[in-house]
């Protein structure tokens, strides 16, 4: 039933006569009296008695006005939840990202953007890199930072935020060679690192699992283990890769659909990763 419907009939039983209720929403009487026809023939009972006072409800008209009321006030409510969400999307800046990359974004570039955006709200989801590109493919607006893929999956735009290429290096300490610092094991880029290490044939006795590129590089410099690192890092480090497993190309990349609507505050993010202003290295 048509909600413009209840407020005519509602109106009748205010104004106590159709043709105060036709006034009020610039209906002919006879327009507002096919209406009520219509209703009371579709309910089998009558909701007024025309008597001399006006229009006056009957108890199956008492019953519709309430539930009419209640209708139309849930309504109200549905429409404003909706505006509401409405607005929300339109002020939230939603981003999806490999665990590795979440210190990067929470201690330096969003800091950035929610001081330049107060009124934005920003969402972060770790999530594994095939998740993300599934969601994204889906439609789903915002901006996935991961390891790039090898599959490119169609409907995705994808801009290379920093190529580098992890190597190991081994601490000093021979005793420490057997044991490896690597990325946590839920993560997309591990399930890289273990492909590769597999098909260079390295084996470890012991992985120690840590947050970061960093902390694995803090673990070789406290003669820990062997860490798999990024060579930019090795070399600052004075540290030498170990020239027996070969380097693996490693890139971060900035993905997103192809439809997605750009607002200022993720425009404002990307080019800042694109720029090379916070650099997305785990």
């Amino acid at each position: 039933m048509n909600t413009k419907i209840l407020e005519y009939i509602i109106a009748i039983a205010q104004e106590r006569t159709i043709s105060g209720a036709a006034e009020r929403f610039y209906l002919t009487q006879p327009v507002l009296s096919r209406h009520l026809r219509k209703i009371e023939e579709h309910l089998g009972a009558p909701l007024f008695l025309r008597q001399k006072e006006g229009m006056v409800l009957t108890e199956a008209g008492r019953v519709f006005i309430n539930s009419a009321q209640n209708i139309l006030h849930l309504e109200s409510e549905l429409e404003h939840d909706l505006r509401t969400m409405r607005e929300q999307e339109k002020n939230t800046l939603r981003v999806y990202t490999d665990y590795p990359y979440t210190d990067q974004l929470t201690g330096y570039l969003l800091p950035q953007i929610r001081e330049q955006y107060k009124d934005v709200h920003i969402r972060v989801a770790c999530m594994k890199t095939e998740e993300i590109l599934a969601f994204l493919a889906s439609g789903e607006q915002g901006i996935g930072i991961l390891t790039a893929a090898e599959r490119r999956v169609p409907g995705l735009e994808y801009v290379p935020l920093y190529t580098d290429a992890q190597v190991v290096v081994k601490p000093e300490n021979p005793e420490a060679a057997e044991t490896v610092f690597m990325l946590p094991a839920s993560t997309s880029l591990r399930l890289r690192q273990d492909r590769w290490l597999m098909q260079a044939g390295a084996h470890f006795s012991t992985i120690m699992e840590v947050s970061s590129f960093r902390a694995a590089l803090n673990g070789v410099q406290m003669e820990q283990g062997c860490g798999c690192i990024l060579r930019s890092m090795a070399e600052q480090a004075g540290l030498v890769p170990c020239p027996e497993i070969p380097a693996a190309v490693f890139q971060v990349s900035a993905v997103y659909n192809r439809n997605m609507v750009f607002r200022p505050a993720a425009l404002a993010l990307l080019q800042s990763m694109i720029s090379g202003a916070g650099r997305m290295s785990p």
